[in-house]
């Protein structure tokens, strides 16, 4: 205890030597007494400041107390953050859906507008909503070539997609699908277009259980599956690409370099550097 209180002495003693020795330089020496003030007056400035700063954040935070609780509670309840509230670049490039479904007319006129590739998937879905299992046997062969093999309680079915614009159905395009029913072993077959066909076509097709389904029954095929209303239908006949008839990889607008027509431009197959040299006009 009394090396303890020795210690404590020696201490206090020392601090009052020290406090005694800045009394007198700030008395004696007057470059003491002027760097003292300055850092005194400095001190004070910095304090006021920082009074001041805390006073104007308090009155921010007051005077707006709605952005504060949503800023508190937006962790919690806000969607999350890759969500956006309002339409950014990419939104905008989406189709926009109408706020009425396009009446059946209308929806006959977006699959004339369509590519063939989007048209054949389009039908394709409708067969499945009518309760078919559909096969896609590749929309890229030629003129009488199957695209789809539909079947349902057992029965098994060709289908040949034409969307063709402007030509109705004619004796040649039923023979070239009859050639390809029996090539393939199928008795019973659907020949889809957004035009008609002619009376011959019509008998030859009717001897041989071809069954040739034109606007009108396409139609119909749209109310009885309400395709209008489907969002699946909708993505496909807002899909601007277009598809090469050969491979069925995406077509691209390529220039002429040489030829008869240099600087015009045309539909190219993006596989070209594959082998594929398929190009048609853009029409």
């Amino acid at each position: 205890m009394a090396r303890r209180s020795r210690r404590d002495d020696d201490l206090v003693g020392l601090i009052t030597a020290l406090a005694g020795f800045a009394l007198c330089a700030y008395i004696f020496i007057p470059g003491v007494r002027q760097m003292v003030f300055a850092i005194g007056w400095i001190a004070l400035i910095l304090f006021g400041l920082a009074i001041v700063g805390l006073v104007i954040v308090g009155i921010f935070r007051l005077a707006t107390p709605e952005r504060n609780m949503r800023g508190m509670t937006s962790n919690v309840f806000a969607p999350p953050s890759h969500v956006p509230d309002q339409k950014c670049d990419d939104y905008e490039s989406e189709p926009e859906r109408p706020s009425k479904p396009p009446s059946t007319g209308g929806l006959i006129e977006q699959l004339r507008s369509i590519d063939w590739f989007q048209f054949e998937k389009v039908v394709g879905h409708m067969y499945l909503k009518l309760g078919y299992d559909v096969t896609r046997r590749g929309g890229a062969n030629p003129d009488g070539g199957i695209d789809l093999i539909i079947q349902k309680d057992g029965q098994c079915a060709a289908v040949q997609c034409k969307q063709w614009k402007t030509r109705d159905v004619g004796v040649k395009t039923v023979r070239e699908f009859l050639g390809a029913l029996t090539d393939a072993g199928i008795q019973k077959g659907k020949l889809i277009t957004l035009r008609g066909y002619t009376g011959e076509a019509k008998q030859l097709a009717e001897k041989h259980g071809i069954e040739i389904v034109n606007e009108t029954g396409l139609a119909q095929m749209i109310e009885s599956t309400d395709a209008r209303f489907d969002p699946e239908v909708f993505e496909l006949l807002h899909d601007t690409r277009k598809f090469c008839p050969k491979c069925e990889r995406d077509m691209v607008i390529r220039v002429a370099g040489k030829g008869p027509n240099p600087g015009s431009k045309f539909w190219g197959c993006s596989g070209y550097s594959k082998g594929c040299h398929y190009t048609m006009p853009i029409s």
